[in-house]
């Protein structure tokens, strides 16, 4: 009876020890993952709108148009 309570302990600690090394997987596939993002330098950005025309309507226009 002590040879099976030693054996479900045992393989309750592997499974607990299987669990964390998962778990450690996971983070270094997320920290791999960011790393490899983060490397790479960042595109440069141009606005597709540089010079949008301002409205010539003023707010008060604006509501009486709404009607």
């Amino acid at each position: 009876m002590g040879t099976d309570n030693a054996s479900d302990r045992m393989q309750r600690e592997l499974n607990r020890a299987m669990d964390a090394l998962r778990a450690d997987l996971d983070r270094v596939e997320l920290l791999t993952a960011a790393l490899s993002v983060f490397s790479s330098p960042v595109p440069e950005y141009e606005p597709s709108f540089l010079h949008m025309r301002r409205s010539q309507l003023a707010s008060h226009q604006l509501n009486e148009s709404a009607d």
